[in-house]
C-alpha cells in the first residue's frame, strides 16, 4: 500500500490551515512551477517584501529569504527586549511576514552585534569562513535557480552587515558549486554541490533613479501587478508583510499600481527577457515527466470551485505517478504539495490540542485529537498516533461531524526543557554555536510533540502530522493557539539584574541592598526537601534556617527546608547582598542561584528561569536562561532623590535608577503638569520618547518651564529619520539630530571640557568610566548645535572624524537641558559602573541664576 505524508501545514501557534477554493486552485497551478529563488540579506526587515510576494504569490516559485542574523542588535519600538531576546522576537516577526508573502525563511549563525561601518569588521567578528559555510549550506540544501542580494557589495550598502551579506552571497554562489569547499557537508544525505544560474543585486531605486554603479545596464521588471484570485496587488501583500516588523516601526501603507524593480547581474549570465532566462521552470526540466505535466493539466482543467473534493481521486493518482519518478529535491517538494492538496480538497480538519500551557518534566498532559471531514470525500480514519500511543480505528468519517479522542501522556522527567536551538550552547564571539549541521538554516525548532493522523483514501494511506498546541479561548480575542513547550518542575529567578553596593551617600535601600531569590513550583508534592544556594565564583552559602533567621520578616519567606509544592506556588527570599558577595580580585561580580530538591528518592538541581515573551502579532516565545545578579562594587556618588521618567520605545533605565537609590515615578501624559513636575530633581525621557509620544509636543512648554525653574531634563536619543521621524519639539535651543554614531564600544573618549560639572560632580569622570561598555558608545548624535550648548565629550570610530555630539548640555533659566546619544539604555542594564556614575552627574547638574 502506498503511503502519503503531509507534514505540519500550519505555522507554530496557528490554527490548522484551511484553504478556500481560489487558494486551492492557485496551489494546483503551482504544481506546474519548478522555479526556485533565494533572496539574501543581513537582517530581519532587510528583505524586499514586494519582490518576495511577487515571486512567491505571483510567479509561484519556491522563494526563500536568508537573513544572516536574527536582528539581535537592533532597536525595539514596542518593548524592552534587547540582544538575544530581541532576536527571538524578530525571528517570529519574520515568520509572520513570510506567512503573508508566501516565502520561506532561513538564517545563518551570525549574531547581530549592532551597527557596523564596514564589511571587514562584520566578517572578522562573525568569522568569515563560519558564516560563508552557512550560506553555502543553505544554497546546497535549497538549490535555488537564481540568487538575489538586497545590497551592493561596497560602502553604498550603508551598514557593514549589509555589505558583508552581499560579499558572502557572491562568494557562496561559486563555493556552493565547488566540491572542494566545505566537503564535510556532503556527508549529509542528499547534499551535493549546486550551481545557481545567476546572482543579481536588487539595485537601489530612489524615485526612479537607479543606482547602477559598478554594473551594466540593469534588468527592469514590473512587480506591481494585481492578482484577481488573491484579490490583492503585490504591493498590498507586501505592506501587510512588512508591517509585521513592529519592533522596528516598519508599519507601511498598502501600495497599488506599477512598481519597477531593477537587477544588476554580479555572477553568471545576465537575463534578457526574464529573471529566469535559461532556467526551465516547468516539468520540461525533469526527464520523462510529460505524463506528470499532462495529469496536472487535466486536474486544473477539471477543477470544480464549488466541489474541490471532485479532484481528490485525480490527485491521489498523480501522487502515485510522482512516487514512481526518480527521487530528487523537486519530486520530494511536489509530492508534499500534492499531499497537501489532497488534504485541502478533502476538507479534512485535524488538530491535536491540550488545555495545558506547558508540558512539565515528570508531569502529564491530556491531548484532544479532533477530526472533521467537511467535504463529501470517501475517507477512513485509520489511526491516531503520538509517541507510544497508537490506536487503530478504521473509522469511516461521516460528513461534517466531529470525531474526538482524548488521551493522557506522561512527560519524562529527564526530557530536555524546550530551548531555541541556537541558544542551546554558549555563544562564540559574533555568532551562535550550533553543533548539529542539519539545524543550520532552520528558522525555529520543530514542535515538541507531533501527532499523526492516518487516513485512507482510495486504498492509499495519507499521513497528516499536527503539532500538539496549547488551545484556549480568550474573552477578547476568541480561540487562540500557542506553542506547547516543555518546562522544568522548578523555575528559579533572582532579581534585580544589577545591584550597586557602594552608592554614596546612599540611603537605607542602597546601604543594605537585597536580592530577591524566587522559585516557582510547577508540580505537586508534599514535604519536598528543598535547599537554596546563592553562589559567587566558587563561594556559596546555603539558605538554611541560620541564614533565613537574619532575613527581614517576610510572610512569603520559607523558614524550613521542607516545602509543600503545588503548581504556581512561588517562594521568595530576600537576601542581603553583603551576606553573599565577596569583593576579591579574580572573582566575577555575579551571584547565581541553585535550587536543589529531593523527589521520589532522586536529587534534582534547577538553575534556570523561564522567560515568556508575549505580543499579539506573533506566537508566545518561551526560552530558558540562568538568571543572575551583577554586583557593581565601584563607588557611585549621587545627589538628588526623585526622578520622573517618561517611557520611550522600551528600555530598562528606570530599574537602574532605582538601584542608584532614586525614587522613580513613571509619568504618563496626564502626569506632565507644572505642579506635578516640581517634586522631581530630574525628568528623564526614554529612548525615542519624542518619536513615539506626539503628546510631548503639547507638553513642550510645561517641560521647558520645569527646566527654567530649576529642573534638569535629560533626553535620551531620538531619531529624525525612518519609521518614526521627529515631529515634536524637545529642546530650548536648536540642534540637529543626525545618524552619526560611534559603534566601537572601545573607542577613545576625549574630554573637551574637563572642568564641566557633568565630568566632575558628584563623580570625577575619567577614561576608566568608559571601560567595559557593550555594543556601542553613542547613536543618533546631535550636531550643528546652538552656541548655548556645551559638548564636553568627543569620540569617533577608527578612521573617522571626531564628533562631539554624544552629549549636549545647556543651561536654561535655573535648570539644565541635556540631550545624549550615549547608549545608557544598554550600559545601565549591563552593569557598566561608569555609565551609572555619568548618569548620576547629569541628574545632579547644578542650578543657575536665571539666564
Amino acid at each position: 500500500m502506498a503511503l502519503l505524508a503531509v507534514s505540519c501545514l500550519q505555522a507554530t501557534a496557528q490554527a490548522p490551515e484551511t484553504d478556500n477554493s481560489a487558494t486551492i486552485y492557485r496551489k494546483l497551478e503551482k504544481l506546474n512551477v519548478l522555479g526556485n529563488v533565494l533572496y539574501i540579506a543581513a537582517h530581519p526587515d532587510d528583505e524586499n517584501n514586494r519582490l518576495l510576494a511577487y515571486l512567491a504569490r505571483g510567479k509561484q516559485y519556491k522563494t526563500g529569504y536568508l537573513s544572516l542574523t536574527r536582528g539581535d542588535g537592533g532597536q525595539n519600538l514596542i518593548g524592552t527586549e534587547q540582544g538575544v531576546e530581541l532576536g527571538l522576537v524578530r525571528t517570529q516577526e519574520l515568520l509572520a511576514a513570510r506567512r503573508i508573502d508566501g516565502a520561506d525563511q532561513y538564517f545563518s549563525r551570525a549574531y547581530d552585534f549592532g551597527f557596523s561601518k564596514n564589511a571587514d569588521e562584520a566578517l572578522a567578528i562573525w568569522n568569515h569562513d563560519k558564516i560563508l559555510s552557512d550560506v553555502v549550506w543553505v544554497i546546497r540544501r535549497v538549490r535555488p535557480d537564481i540568487i538575489i542580494t538586497r545590497f551592493p557589495g561596497d560602502a553604498r550598502a550603508g551598514h557593514g552587515h549589509h555589505w558583508a551579506s552581499t560579499l558572502l552571497a557572491n562568494e557562496a554562489f561559486k563555493a556552493a558549486a565547488d566540491s572542494t569547499r566545505f566537503p564535510e557537508q556532503f556527508t549529509y544525505g542528499g547534499v551535493k554541490p549546486w550551481q545557481a544560474k545567476r546572482i543579481m543585486w536588487n539595485a537601489y531605486n530612489f524615485g526612479g533613479n537607479v543606482d547602477t554603479s559598478g554594473g551594466g545596464k540593469p534588468f527592469k521588471l514590473d512587480i506591481g501587478g494585481y492578482n484577481a484570485l488573491l484579490g490583492e496587488n503585490y504591493g498590498e501583500i507586501a505592506a501587510d508583510s512588512r508591517s509585521q516588523h513592529k519592533t522596528q516601526a516598519f508599519g507601511v501603507a498598502r501600495q497599488r499600481g506599477q512598481a519597477f524593480e531593477y537587477f544588476i547581474t554580479t555572477g553568471g549570465e545576465a537575463p534578457r527577457n526574464d529573471l529566469m532566462d535559461g532556467v526551465e521552470t516547468g516539468w520540461e526540466r525533469i526527464k520523462n515527466a510529460g505524463a506528470v505535466q499532462a495529469a496536472i493539466n487535466r486536474i486544473i482543467n477539471a477543477y470544480n470551485f464549488v466541489h474541490p473534493e471532485y479532484s481528490v481521486d485525480s490527485l491521489v493518482s498523480l501522487q502515485q505517478l510522482l512516487a514512481k519518478m526518480p527521487f530528487n529535491e523537486i519530486i520530494s517538494r511536489k509530492l508534499q504539495e500534492v499531499n497537501e492538496l489532497i488534504l485541502q480538497c478533502s476538507g479534512l480538519f485535524a488538530e491535536a490540542t491540550t488545555g495545558n500551557e506547558y508540558a512539565v518534566q515528570g508531569g502529564q498532559f491530556k491531548v484532544n485529537f479532533s477530526v472533521n471531514k467537511r467535504n463529501a470525500a470517501n475517507i477512513t480514519l485509520k489511526a491516531v498516533r503520538l509517541g507510544a500511543f497508537d490506536t487503530s480505528l478504521q473509522y469511516s468519517l461521516p460528513l461534517n461531524q466531529s470525531f474526538n479522542l482524548t488521551n493522557v501522556f506522561p512527560v519524562d522527567i529527564n526530557r530536555p526543557a524546550s530551548q531555541p536551538y541556537w541558544l542551546a550552547n554558549a555563544m562564540e564571539t559574533g555568532s551562535y554555536t550550533v553543533n548539529n549541521q542539519v539545524y543550520i538554516g532552520k528558522n525555529e525548532n520543530d514542535p515538541e510533540f507531533t501527532a499523526q493522523f492516518v487516513f485512507t483514501i482510495n486504498g492509499v494511506d495519507l499521513l497528516v502530522n499536527r503539532p500538539v498546541q496549547f488551545k484556549y479561548v480568550d474573552p477578547a480575542k476568541g480561540e487562540m493557539y500557542e506553542p506547547f513547550p516543555v518546562i522544568t518542575p522548578v523555575i528559579v529567578s533572582v532579581s534585580p539584574n544589577v545591584v550597586l553596593t557602594n552608592v554614596q551617600p546612599g540611603n537605607e535601600f542602597t546601604r543594605n541592598p537585597m536580592i530577591k531569590v524566587q522559585y516557582k513550583a510547577n508540580f505537586s508534592g508534599k514535604g519536598i526537601p528543598v535547599q537554596v544556594r546563592v553562589a559567587q565564583a566558587g563561594f556559596s552559602v546555603s539558605m538554611g534556617d541560620s541564614v533565613l533567621s537574619s532575613v527581614a520578616a517576610n510572610k512569603k519567606a520559607v523558614k524550613d527546608t521542607v516545602v509543600d509544592m503545588e503548581p504556581g506556588r512561588e517562594i521568595m527570599l530576600n537576601v542581603p547582598v553583603k551576606d553573599m558577595y565577596v569583593q576579591q580580585k579574580g572573582l566575577e561580580n555575579k551571584l547565581r542561584v541553585e535550587v536543589m530538591i529531593n523527589r521520589d528518592g532522586h536529587k534534582y538541581v534547577y538553575t534556570n528561569y523561564l522567560r515568556v515573551i508575549k505580543y499579539d502579532h506573533i506566537p508566545n516565545i518561551a526560552y530558558n536562561y540562568r538568571d543572575m545578579v551583577k554586583v557593581v562594587p565601584d563607588e557611585v556618588k549621587t545627589k538628588g532623590r526623585t526622578i520622573g521618567y517618561i517611557n520611550g520605545a522600551g528600555d530598562r533605565v528606570p530599574q537602574a535608577l532605582v538601584q542608584m537609590g532614586y525614587e522613580v515615578k513613571l509619568l504618563n501624559e496626564a502626569d506632565i503638569t507644572a505642579d506635578n513636575l516640581k517634586q522631581f530633581d530630574a525628568v528623564i525621557t526614554g529612548v525615542r520618547a519624542h518619536n513615539v509620544h506626539e503628546y510631548l509636543d503639547a507638553k513642550y512648554d510645561v517641560l521647558m518651564d520645569y527646566v527654567h525653574n530649576g529642573g534638569n531634563l535629560i533626553v535620551q536619543y531620538n531619531t529624525n529619520t525612518g519609521g518614526s521621524p521627529l515631529k515634536v519639539r524637545m529642546a530650548p535651543y536648536p540642534f540637529l539630530i543626525t545618524t552619526t554614531r560611534v559603534t566601537d564600544e572601545n573607542a577613545d573618549v576625549k574630554f573637551l571640557l574637563p572642568d564641566h560639572p557633568a565630568l566632575n560632580f558628584p563623580n570625577k569622570i575619567t577614561t576608566a568610566d568608559f571601560k567595559d561598555w557593550i555594543q556601542e558608545r553613542s547613536t543618533y548624535q546631535g550636531e550643528q548645535a546652538d552656541s548655548h550648548y556645551a559638548m564636553p565629550l568627543a569620540m569617533a570610530d577608527k578612521g573617522e572624524a571626531v564628533s562631539n555630539g554624544s552629549l549636549l548640555i545647556s543651561p536654561y533659566g535655573k535648570g539644565n537641558f541635556v540631550y545624549t546619544g550615549l547608549v545608557f539604555f544598554r550600559q545601565l542594564p549591563a552593569g557598566v559602573s561608569g555609565a551609572y556614575r555619568l548618569m548620576a552627574n547629569l541628574i545632579a547638574l547644578p542650578s543657575h541664576k536665571n539666564n
